[in-house]
């Protein structure tokens, strides 16, 4: 509603005669049949919105050349079960000040009652000044029907890599995009031997279903985790949330590597050996592969006790497959001072992002020369003992 002084027909002849005569009082002329007055407008007037999307409309309070005004801002004839509140730089208010030449920037918020039905809905946005005539603003909503309910699900991450012993850890925004709240049940498929856990963003609490109010996003966290002998490859994940009427899916990968797993065995299966002192003896030993990436780069070393020797034949392995073996040698020497009895060789095998360490025990026997040896000088100390004993002893 426009308030405009209105100008008698003498003026507006003189003010014609004039504009003939003198451009300048021309230009001044027109300045002064500028509209003045107090407007309320919105963009536009007659909207559509879903049910449950709580319609907004923007609102301006405008002066023109009018002084500063206070004007109480109410609504008329709004349906039965509505609300509506009218704000300023987002807060509720009940009127407001608009000085001249100036605009205030209002906005009205509607909430229609629960279970609204489709249709068109007419009011009134009543605007007064202090000492004036009221301006009325019509308006009208057209409810629609409301938009199904879905649920939306989100990865940050979508795929990850990892090896057999990673945990594959996503985070996954679930979005309850409907006017009510639901519970949705949490569910994951995984290939067979994979395991999958649900758990809170930042806690250790295991999930199996979570509730989400109507229009609002929670974050959850899955963990997958894959069996260790799982082979190298892609693998898919399916992610899901339902509570039986609507149900949103995402899909996942799991990108595995392979991780290689060296495995050290001795001769028969077994991690113990005899030597003799001073000699070289040779032990066959299988260097295997149980990971699911090849092994590069195998290296073999033993750990002695002083004074014995050992080394490997070969002592290097250029690769091992997955589930492939090959056979060493270990020639090992023990000390020729060495003492009958069983020891310690700590035996390693190291490649590349993998090693295997095993203790084999030894057990050394001395030469039969040495024994003889040994016997012989005891039977000439007892000779000794008994002619010193005959000859001397019945002094």
């Amino acid at each position: 509603m426009i308030r405009v002084p209105s100008l008698p027909s003498a003026i507006l002849f003189a003010g014609g005669l004039v504009l003939c005569a003198s451009p300048v009082l021309a230009q001044d002329q027109t300045n002064s049949t500028k509209p003045t007055g107090l407007w309320l407008t919105t963009d536009f007037p007659a909207v559509t919105e879903r049910i449950g999307e709580k319609p907004t409309l923007p609102l301006t309070l405008t002066n023109a050349g009018e002084p500063p005004q206070r004007v109480t801002i109410s609504l008329d004839g709004l349906p039965k079960g509505w609300s509506g509140e009218v704000t300023g730089d987002g807060k509720p208010i009940g009127a407001a000040m608009v000085d001249t030449d100036a605009k205030q920037r209002l906005e009205l918020k509607l909430t229609e009652p629960k279970g609204a039905k489709p249709g068109t809905y007419d009011f009134t946005i009543n605007a007064h000044p202090a000492g004036g005539a009221a301006l009325t603003l019509p308006v009208s909503i057209t409810l629609a029907a409301a938009a199904p309910d879905k649920v939306k699900i989100e990865p940050k991450l979508p795929a990850l890599r990892g090896t057999p012993r990673s945990s594959f850890d996503y985070s996954l925004s679930i979005s309850n995009d409907s006017p009510n709240e639901a519970t949705y049940n949490l569910l994951a498929q995984t290939p067979p031997g994979f395991v999958a856990t649900f758990k809170e963003e930042y806690g250790s609490q295991e999930l199996t279903s979570m509730p989400i109010k109507a229009g609002e996003t929670k974050t959850v966290k899955l963990s997958v985790k894959p069996p260790k002998d799982v082979k190298a490859g892609l693998y898919p994940v399916t992610v899901a949330a339902s509570n039986g009427d609507v149900h949103g899916q995402a899909r996942l990968a799991m990108d595995i590597t392979g991780q290689p797993n060296v495995t050290l065995s001795g001769p028969g299966g077994r991690l113990s050996g005899s030597a003799e002192a001073g000699k070289e003896q040779t032990f066959n030993f299988t260097v295997g592969n149980t990971g699911t990436a090849p092994a590069a780069a195998v290296t073999l070393s033993a750990n002695t006790p002083s004074g014995w020797k050992a080394s490997f034949e070969p002592k290097t392995l250029d690769g091992l497959s997955p589930d492939d073996e090959k056979q060493v040698v270990l020639h090992l020497t023990p000390s020729d001072k060495a003492i009958a009895g069983d020891y310690m060789v700590s035996l390693d095998a190291n490649g590349q992002g993998t090693s295997d360490s095993e203790q084999f025990r030894v057990t050394v026997t001395t030469s039969t020369l040495w024994g003889a040896g040994g016997l012989a000088i005891i039977a000439a100390a007892v000779v000794v003992l008994g002619f010193s004993v005959n000859r001397y002893g019945r002094r």
